[in-house]
């Protein structure tokens, strides 16, 4: 639903969802830190220049320092009474180019870009060729041994459904509730490059990075795919291999109920 004027109503404050990319090569991740670029000290800065208010901007997830994002979500409430289209032409005439405000929606009060989040996909891009590609250095991870994609579609097929992903995420997430939801998983071959997309409920810190990692590492180790069901039920973070490299992560989508779509926006589509 396309709507640029502004809907606010005078003295009431306006929620507002911003659907955001970004190229994650500069940033030390999503979140505010002591020190260092970030998405999120990056994108409260120029909503203070733009609006004149110092607001806390709140994600769909936080992405690590190198990690990508074609379709992170963020919002916060505005007194302001800017048009939608001029917030996401005004934010983008004043962040830098590695990221861009794509749409702008008026959501309702109840909405909120990490809670009301149904599904989160990621996509981990991987270039697969004997020789580097110097265009693919900050964007997909580099393996010049011949990689079986059919080998990584039936290995992430054990990982669908809800399991304990303990031995899938940083030992300190250990802490916190480590049962996820994968809803689907999906490996594609087009020329030199393996996408594969992993789908689910919410996810553990690194562990789309450390489950490429291990699918990777027990392909050139000649296991059979079944073998990840001993690491999920082991649920020891020393039974999985390396953490993949941050630059081939990519936060593809957020899902929500309504979608988005059902919102006024700046831009249509």
């Amino acid at each position: 639903m396309e709507q640029t004027a502004c809907s606010g109503i005078a003295g009431r404050k306006r929620r507002i969802a911003l659907l955001l990319q970004y190229d994650g090569t500069a940033f030390n991740g999503w979140q505010l830190q002591g020190s260092g670029r970030t998405v999120q000290g990056e994108l409260e800065k120029a909503i203070t220049v733009l609006t004149g208010e110092m607001l806390r901007v709140t994600a769909s997830g936080r992405t690590d320092s190198g990690v990508h994002a074609l379709g992170q979500v963020a919002h916060f409430d505005t007194a302001g009474g800017h048009s939608l289209d001029r917030l996401c032409i005004g934010l983008n005439g004043i962040m830098g180019a590695d990221i861009s405000v794509r749409n702008a929606y008026e959501t309702d009060a109840l909405f909120h870009s990490r809670f009301s989040a149904l599904e989160r996909e990621y996509l981990y891009l991987i270039y697969n060729y004997p020789q580097r590609n110097p265009f693919m250095r900050y964007r997909a991870m580099w393996l010049n041994r011949k990689l079986d994609e059919s080998y990584l579609a039936d290995t992430l097929r054990y990982i669908e459904g809800e399991h304990d992903f303990a031995s899938f995420c940083k030992k300190k997430s250990r802490l916190e509730n480590t049962v996820r939801k994968i809803l689907q998983t999906d490996v594609k071959r087009r020329g030199d490059y393996i996408f594969i997309s992993i789908r689910g409920n919410a996810f553990l810190h690194n562990m789309v990075r450390i489950i490429v990692g291990t699918c990777v590492y027990m392909f050139m180790n000649n296991e059979a795919p079944s073998r990840v069901l001993e690491i999920l039920n082991g649920k020891n973070r020393d039974l999985s291999g390396s953490t993949a490299p941050p630059y081939g992560l990519y936060l593809k989508e957020i899902k929500f109920s309504p979608e988005l779509a059902a919102y006024p926006s700046a831009f249509a589509g």
